[in-house]
């Protein structure tokens, strides 16, 4: 039996928060990281937080940077620290978090997470589903609302997937995504 407060979470405009997300993903590419961003919102719409992936760039006192858990979701719950209510908040993911940053979400207790594109190699999911990892089950999870935001995520996200992942993770992502991973080069990150 959970001890967390119902989830409070109206219904809200998924696409414009996801495009959000999306648009920090691209200036995390631009800064030399992976594409991946993440919004915050209240249960009024207001976003309370904003993240990146920031792995390629330097810790400071308002971002984590510079090691492998600079997700865009630990970006924004490092600035945010411990929000009030945190049953009313909605995380909106580029892509779909991994186990780390899911379980950071669950421990949070944030009460909804909507991600623009499915990582079938890097994503919690293919560890253990959604609804049945013990800590998401007061979390309602949301993936792929918006067929043509999750393809423009895909597209963003296909070379480093390419790049990071072995072969196994990028033969997987050619399976799920297969128009937006066709030609797809590796990006040169480290």
């Amino acid at each position: 039996m959970s001890t967390r407060p119902e989830p409070h979470t109206p219904p809200l405009d998924h696409a414009r928060y996801l495009r959000e997300a999306l648009a920090l993903a691209r200036e995390g590419q631009a800064a030399g990281s992976a594409p991946v961003g993440a919004v915050l919102v209240d249960a009024s719409g207001k976003v309370v937080g904003r993240g990146r992936n920031r792995h390629k760039e330097p810790q400071t006192a308002d971002h984590i940077g510079d090691a492998g858990l600079a997700h865009a979701e630990m970006d924004l719950y490092f600035q945010l620290g411990n929000p009030e209510q945190p049953e009313t908040l909605t995380l909106y993911t580029s892509l779909e978090p991994c186990l780390m940053c899911g379980g950071a979400s669950a421990l949070m207790g944030i009460g909804r997470i909507v991600w623009a594109t499915a990582d079938p190699w890097g994503g919690s999911g293919r560890v253990i589903e959604w609804s049945q990892h013990p800590a998401m089950q007061d979390t309602e999870v949301i993936p792929c609302p918006d067929a043509a935001l999750e393809h423009e995520g895909a597209a963003l996200f296909a070379p480093e997937a390419k790049r990071a992942f072995p072969d196994e993770g990028w033969a997987l992502w050619q399976e799920k995504y297969p128009q937006e991973t066709a030609g797809v080069k590796a990006t040169g990150l480290d």
